[in-house]
């Protein structure tokens, strides 16, 4: 009788090991793919949105500093001297940069912070 029951408690322990387990693969998984949202993002994709929003910085950096010595953010990027004007378009997929004159917020229609 009393084997019987250490068989149970072994098959017991070890479902709830695998429970463990298998929570602890989805966690990590969640973790390394970004999310759980639909679009399953590797670690290349990830870099590319990573990239435009580094140059994105960038451009708000020189924003930020075209603000300090003028009082007033540029009507448009071709105001900013201090950057190329290949520097306004998505390094990724070549989309030009939206800016706002007013905020001096610049957004890449193709990745969102």
């Amino acid at each position: 009788m009393k084997q019987k029951r250490t068989q149970g408690m072994a098959v017991i322990t070890l479902l709830i090991s695998l429970v463990i387990a298998a929570i602890i693969v989805y966690v990590a998984i969640t973790l390394y793919t970004g999310g759980t949202d639909q679009t399953i993002k590797t670690p290349i994709e990830r870099g590319k949105g990573v990239q435009c929003l580094s140059q994105i910085r960038r451009i708000e950096t020189s924003l930020q500093i075209y603000r300090i010595d003028h009082g007033q953010y540029p009507s448009s990027l071709d105001g900013l001297e201090d950057l190329s004007k290949d520097e306004f378009f998505c390094p990724v997929t070549g989309s030009p940069y939206q800016y706002d004159p007013v905020t001096g917020q610049v957004t890449c229609p193709d990745h969102n912070r």
